[in-house]
């Protein structure tokens, strides 16, 4: 068994490590805010935020994987279908109205939040 399979999860959850975390959340949120307040047209903002909720999903998708985060097994898909959908509006292929990607992205966000909410009742980590 290598070093790296006897380490408990908590050692190698992307969340429990500052650098880690912010790659892979802070860096992608920290993009769609800033193409949020930046003069760029709505389409193209929004296409930041596809890639930046897609990015976020990938990160989790890794995480639970890896490192069994329940937390991530959650919000994984949550953040890819949130991406695809944000990709859609923004490409003007969903008709979901003037705000609908704003919609999306908050959305989106708030469920990959809430599911923090299964770690308190189930625990961190995914046994098995």
């Amino acid at each position: 068994m290598t070093a790296d399979e006897q380490s408990t999860p908590r050692t190698r959850d992307f969340l429990a490590n500052p650098l880690t975390a912010a790659f892979w959340w802070g860096l992608p949120l920290a993009a769609g805010w800033i193409a949020d307040a930046s003069p760029i047209p709505r389409p193209e903002s929004t296409s930041v935020w596809a890639v930046a909720l897609a990015w976020m999903g990938v990160g989790c998708a890794l995480n639970a994987g890896r490192h069994r985060r329940l937390h991530c097994f959650i919000a994984a898909p949550v953040l890819l279908v949130g991406a695809l959908s944000v990709a859609l509006a923004a490409a003007g292929l969903a008709p979901f109205g003037p705000h609908g990607a704003s919609y999306l992205i908050n959305g989106t966000l708030a469920l990959a939040l809430a599911s923090f909410v299964a770690e308190a009742a189930r625990g961190r980590y995914r046994r098995g």
